[in-house]
């Protein structure tokens, strides 16, 4: 943790206290052991084969994985020189197939340890890449394998189906993955073979419960996930859960002792979130408490955590849609009978559900933060500065952490936009409180999230009328658009050699990222101009 992260803002304690992680005590969850030595290597690039692993992890996590990703991933963006980039789009789902494949397609995720073994290596192969398996290495695969049929409890419970099908049991034979646990996953997250799978032979429809994942031997069937059961991750992501450790499940009660105790408590809930369990998860700690092995995972790191996303905003939407009452929505019956009248064009057919404004990024969020900005502005007037904060991967903090760990800035994304929030919260002092440039009404801002993941913040910042820049050489008192000299400001020529120089691109570099189409979506090179220039309406004109 960083000092600014600690509880009370207020108030600068020698002694910080902390609850990013575990809401002071009352998230409570067992912590990861060691992975296997092969795994644990190659993770911590110790092995001689580590970069090359590394630098392929995705494509020999899905060589093992149980389940397949509904989302489309976005392979442009990774387009050209700069950091690696996991973005997903459109709704993901989580699908398992059935025992065997179909006759005329090969052997996909679970299928991979049921059908044709024999020639297990090269369907691996081809389930890491279909255009290129050739670039894995045999041998590392063959070691997975290994590794994965000895400690993971979900690769034995599927090698005992096998075994079934071979000793001609056909298509009687299911593979029920069971949702409940016999042991308190909070305690031992390490569940053994009978508990997270049972074998049924023959017709056992009655002794199904809906809750569970059923796998069945006819070809072509596909099934969800659902969402109770404790080991989702592991099924998809084997190589963070090399044991097959629980994920989140529904039901995982609060620690009680710290509920009762927690000052700042003020819900009435008392079971485990999914965000609550992602930000106990990705904190790192002392590895003799810990093993760092979803950490560590670069950019399957980067997978997980985007794939997490998703499943809590689905989990905050169903909990929308199932407490309806909760939220009013009733309030707008009349609206609805009117568009069933024909008095509106109703945009979408079906049940309709009303979203809050709670919900971030929903409608009622982005309408109602409008309506503030454009109540400000209706107050203070035309804002009178436009500022960019961009997240550096070059920052002290940021480059001495992933040093230490022998990484690189886009394997941690959780610790950059920790680290941006931190910097953009001090900014926001030295404009509020200190002010940098004049004493401030008001200021709003907006963060995205670059190309490359980087997160920035357009600021908006609206001045005390007498501290306002009418003039254009007050606007050349607190802005430069020229690089500084190098024998004058050494460090800050520099900082704007380093972060602040498009390019090359065009004809120079037609693999640029900026680059659409052949040209420079961003319309680079700039025009050069003489002087600053103010017209009329106080707006930044333009003189040659």
């Amino acid at each position: 943790m960083w000092y600014d992260e600690r509880d009370r803002m207020d108030t600068k304690p020698i002694v910080p206290s902390f609850t990013m992680c575990c809401k002071n005590g009352i998230v409570e969850l067992p912590f990861i052991k060691k992975p296997p030595k092969l795994l644990h290597d190659l993770l911590m690039r110790k092995h001689p084969k580590s970069k090359h692993f590394m630098e392929n992890i995705r494509s020999y996590n899905n060589m093992f994985s149980f389940t397949s990703m509904g989302g489309k991933i976005d392979h442009a963006v990774n387009r050209g020189r700069g950091p690696y980039t996991f973005k997903i789009g459109g709704q993901n789902t989580h699908l398992i197939g059935s025992l065997l494949p179909n006759h005329d397609g090969p052997p996909k995720f679970c299928q991979l340890y049921i059908y044709d073994t024999e020639e297990e290596l090269r369907h691996r192969k081809n389930a890491g890449s279909s255009t290129n398996p050739g670039q894995f290495d045999d041998g590392l695969i063959d070691d997975l394998k290994k590794m994965v049929d000895r400690y993971n409890v979900l690769a034995k419970s599927f090698r005992m189906a096998r075994d079934r099908l071979n000793e001609g049991a056909g298509g009687e034979v299911r593979l029920r993955l069971i949702s409940g646990r016999q042991t308190d996953g909070r305690t031992y997250n390490l569940p053994t073979v009978s508990e997270v799978a049972a074998l049924i032979v023959g017709d056992l429809e009655n002794t199904i419960d809906s809750r569970d994942i059923i796998l069945e031997e006819r070809s072509g069937r596909l099934q969800r996930i659902s969402e109770l059961h404790a080991s989702y991750l592991a099924l998809q992501y084997p190589l963070l859960f090399p044991r097959g450790e629980d994920g989140h499940r529904l039901g995982i009660p609060h620690n009680p002792r710290s509920l009762s105790k927690s000052r700042n408590n003020q819900s009435s809930r008392d079971k485990l979130t999914l965000r609550e369990w992602f930000a106990f998860r990705i904190q790192d700690r002392s590895a003799d408490r810990e093993a760092p092995t979803i950490l560590m995972g670069g950019k399957l790191f980067q997978q997980i955590l985007a794939d997490g996303l998703t499943m809590i905003e689905s989990q905050r939407l169903k909990y929308f849609r199932l407490n309806q009452p909760k939220l009013r929505s009733e309030n707008f019956k009349n609206l609805a009978n009117a568009a069933a009248t024909g008095q509106t064009n109703p945009s979408s057919a079906g049940v309709r559900y009303i979203v809050p404004s709670s919900f971030v990024g929903g409608k009622g969020y982005m309408r109602e933060t409008y309506q503030d900005t454009m109540t400000i502005c209706r107050w203070c007037g035309y804002p009178d500065l436009f500022i960019t904060f961009t997240c550096n991967p070059k920052w002290p903090e940021i480059t001495r952490f992933v040093q230490k760990r022998n990484l690189r800035p886009e394997d941690r994304p959780d610790i950059l936009t920790r680290l941006f929030r931190l910097k953009l919260e001090e900014l926001m002092r030295d404009l509020k409180e200190r002010h940098l440039f004049g004493r401030t009404r008001a200021v709003v801002y907006t963060i995205e999230f670059q190309k490359r993941g980087l997160p920035h913040a357009h600021i908006l910042l609206f001045l005390h009328r007498e501290d306002k820049f009418p003039e254009a050489a007050d606007v050349d008192r607190i802005i430069s658009a020229e690089i500084p000299d190098p024998a004058e400001s050494p460090t800050l020529y520099e900082a704007v050699k380093n972060s602040m120089i498009h390019g090359p691109c065009g004809d120079l570099n037609p693999d640029c990222p900026c680059m659409i189409d052949g040209k420079c979506s961003k319309i680079f090179p700039k025009k050069f101009n003489e002087r600053t220039t103010i017209d009329g309406g106080g707006f930044v004109g333009e003189e040659f």
